[in-house]
């Protein structure tokens, strides 16, 4: 539980840059600054789902282009246009919506004037036709519908544009400013064509406010749908699909119809959206489906009256959002499930890929919401995964690089690449609060001690003493590193060195290996003593003698200290016995002997090597500290024999 909470305790910083990282996301989402990166993916997405719309289209669209203007004229003449509108009358069509202006003759010529006439008898006396009005806006001066137009053959033509000219939403409805209501061209021209199933426009049983084309709701945008941000939505607006690429909505020229070449059967039964497609008339868009290029008035007029037909058919649906809990849970979710992945990495190696295939999981979770019907945010909880996850992992990385520094710099003597990449790997297991945890474990431990150093010390110069012992205490130490010890301690001339530690051994058969090589230290410093003295003679300085103690056991280890000071080292029985058999006199004095080298081992150290060394029996003995005799052993060296008592 403590060790629970010392975890938590260590994350806290993390988990709270993360948690400002999301609140930074909503904030970012809120303001509007990553609506444009929102736009941009919806864009994909409704290019991934151009051509779902399988059934034909029932509008097509005539186009009239510069070839048009020069053989008739520019503007059209009012006497072309309503011959041109009888003749799609004669043919049968459904519904003419009319993407010109026309406010009035074009001159007080006869010609003109007669032209006009012509034109508003067979708008007035044909309730197909639907001719366009321009309602008044921030950027733009109204353009009325013609007078001679009833009140229900007009639909106004405004479109609906976002930051580049981008037409992603369409109009059913605009109040102009005395407060009247006035229908889009796109509903009146699909209204006309669904009254012949009976499919009409009423309100919605959900709410009254809200409008139902035949069997579908269409709920209004609101200022916050989708990843918009502020959006005005005057007016009563709805998400275009452009499920329909362009040719599946068929476009006919103007000049076929003129001059009589139209067939019928293209147009019969059908919507016509008639308009200009000409480059010198400046009514180019930008819509989604076409990236980079313009795109006509007259088309997304088509688009848009075709989606009508298609939701009022219930054959496609209306596209919605989540409302703004949802979507700012959306958000959050994945900020945290971005400080979540960085606690549970087993390695930050692992970091930049499963970012990586969660920004891909965001990315298909999106689209298929998409292709679904529901547009939610796809930058803003990407944002939040990325900056949240990776503050997290930042500190995260930072705390493993304290906690690392002060591993290694604990063990930063160990030669072994292997023990510092298992110390590592196994850091949850070892590691307590950014220091290793104290365990009790069997090591074997090794002290050591050089005869001679007092007396030495008395008579050399400071510096040739300090590069004496330094160059005994440098050789030892790489000896006892080269067979996997890790040193504790200096005193004076003395060492302390254990077995089995920092990665604790739970074998019998680890133990055992442990000892052996603590042995196979302790012989090896004995030929490194008697290469030095053959040095040290060399340039006059006193020779040495060494004691060593080896003892196998039970013994806590951990840490003690606190930042660069701290060390690792170990403490109890085994210890002191090791330390005991190191220094142990009376019969077994060193100091009557001539040999360069004892080194003793107890008998748990001698169980464990077996028969790998030449080992002298030389009975139990009373030590100081210890209430009952220390059965002794010494070490002759390698060999696959023992001498003494067990010879007998």
């Amino acid at each position: 539980m403590v060790g629970d909470f010392q975890t938590l305790n260590q994350r806290t910083p993390g988990i709270l840059l993360g948690l400002a990282a999301i609140v930074v996301c909503l904030g970012l989402r809120a303001g509007g600054v990553l609506e444009g990166l929102e736009l941009s993916i919806h864009d994909r997405l409704v290019q991934r789902n151009i051509g779902l719309a399988h059934s034909a289209s029932p509008v097509v669209t005539i186009a009239i282009g510069e070839a048009e203007f020069d053989r008739y004229g520019y503007p059209i003449p009012d006497a072309i246009l309503a011959r041109s509108l009888s003749q799609l009358a004669d043919a049968g069509v459904a519904a003419v919506g009319i993407d010109l202006y026309r406010d009035g003759p074009a001159s007080d010529n006869p010609v003109d004037l007669a032209g006009w006439a012509a034109l508003a008898e067979v708008v007035a006396n044909e309730p197909r036709f639907i001719v366009s009005e321009l309602l008044a806006s921030a950027d733009q001066r109204d353009i009325p519908a013609p007078s001679f137009a009833p009140a229900d053959q007009i639909g106004f033509n405004n479109l609906l544009m976002d930051v580049g000219r981008v037409v992603r939403r369409g109009y059913v409805f605009a109040w102009d400013d005395a407060g009247d209501a006035h229908q889009s061209l796109s509903l009146r021209l699909a209204l006309l064509f669904l009254a012949r199933d009976r499919i009409g426009l009423g309100p919605a049983p959900e709410r009254e406010e809200w409008i139902r084309l035949g069997e579908t709701t269409l709920p209004p945008l609101e200022t916050d749908f989708g990843a918009y941000a502020g959006l005005d939505s005057g007016g009563y607006q709805f998400l275009l699909d452009y499920a329909r690429d362009e040719v599946s909505i068929e476009t006919l020229r103007f000049q076929e119809l003129v001059e009589g070449n139209l067939d019928a059967d293209r147009v019969r039964g059908r919507v016509v959206v008639l308009g200009t497609d000409a480059p010198s008339v400046k009514d180019d868009f930008n819509a989604p489906h076409q990236p980079g290029r313009a795109v006509k008035g007259l088309r997304i007029h088509a688009q848009v009256t075709d989606q009508l037909i298609r939701m009022a058919r219930t054959e496609t649906g209306v596209r919605q959002d989540w409302n703004e809990w949802a979507e700012t849970g959306w958000v959050i979710g994945w900020g945290l499930a971005g400080i979540a992945l960085s606690a549970a990495l087993a390695s930050l190696g692992w970091a930049i890929p499963a970012f990586v295939v969660g920004l891909i999981v965001l990315t298909l979770a999106s689209a298929w919401l998409f292709a679904s019907g529901f547009w939610v945010p796809t930058v803003a909880p990407a944002l939040a995964w990325l900056s949240a996850g990776g503050f997290a992992a930042g500190d995260r990385a930072r705390r493993e690089a304290r906690e690392q520094h002060q591993l290694m710099s604990l063990f930063r003597r160990f030669n072994s690449r292997r023990v510092a990449d298992e110390l590592w790997s196994q850091r949850d297991l070892f590691m307590d609060g950014g220091r290793p945890r104290p365990q009790r474990t069997t090591i074997t431990a090794l002290l050591s001690d050089l005869k001679g150093y007092t007396a030495a010390s008395e008579k050399m110069e400071p510096v040739d003493l300090m590069e004496w012992i330094d160059s005994y205490m440098d050789a030892m130490t790489r000896v006892i590193e080269s067979h996997d010890g890790h040193v504790d301690d200096y005193v004076g001339d003395g060492i302390k060195a254990n077995f089995g530690v920092p990665i604790p051994s739970r074998s019998a058969e680890e133990i055992a290996e442990d000892a052996k090589r603590a042995v196979r230290c302790a012989v090896e410093m004995g030929e490194v003593l008697e290469r030095l003295n053959a040095e040290w003679t060399r340039r006059g300085w006193p020779v040495g003698r060494q004691r060593i103690g080896l003892f196998t056991g039970i013994a806590v280890v951990g840490s003690i200290g606190s930042g660069e000071r701290m060390k690792y080292t170990s403490v109890g029985d085994t210890i002191n016995s090791a330390a005991r058999l190191e220094a142990i006199g009376g019969q077994l004095d060193f100091d009557q002997e001539t040999a360069l080298q004892r080194v003793l081992i107890g008998e748990r150290t001698r169980n464990a090597i077996g028969e790998e060394f030449e080992v002298m029996d030389l009975g139990a003995h009373a030590v100081k500290g210890k209430a009952d005799p220390l059965k002794i052993y010494r070490v002759i060296g390698v060999g696959r024999r023992s001498t003494g008592e067990e010879d007998e």
